[in-house]
């Protein structure tokens, strides 16, 4: 093994050597990406509209769980107004009840109190 890489130790050198050397060149020829001023520019301007969006939508978010905040609340109050209704609703028929079981005499005096003629 060693009596091949002394007789073609040369060769093996040169290849490497030539493989570096086309790699440099292919490198150096390679033209780099450039940016322009206007499309630096232009990025900017993007990324500055960018962070006003999501500013505007940082506040629309806060806006929006003041709305559900609110509709929570107005939710609650319904639920307690129609507790409140059901509750009169109930009162009321009971009271209807009562006065078909009423005599003439208690109607007469039931209607003298509650409206006082």
């Amino acid at each position: 093994m060693m009596e091949i890489i002394k007789k073609y130790w040369k060769y093996v050198v040169g290849v490497i050597i030539g493989v570096v050397v086309l790699y440099f060149t292919i490198y150096l020829a390679t033209p780099k990406p450039k940016m322009s001023e206007l499309d630096k520019y232009k990025l900017e301007q993007l990324d500055k509209n960018i962070n006003l969006i999501i500013e505007n939508q940082k506040k629309l978010d806060k806006q929006i769980e003041g709305y559900k905040n609110e509709l929570s609340q107005i939710d609650s109050t319904i639920a307690k107004v129609k507790n409140q209704k059901i509750i009169v609703k109930e009162y009321y028929k009971e009271q209807g009840e009562k006065i078909t079981e009423m005599k003439p005499s208690e109607i007469d005096k039931l209607f003298h109190d509650r409206y006082k003629y």
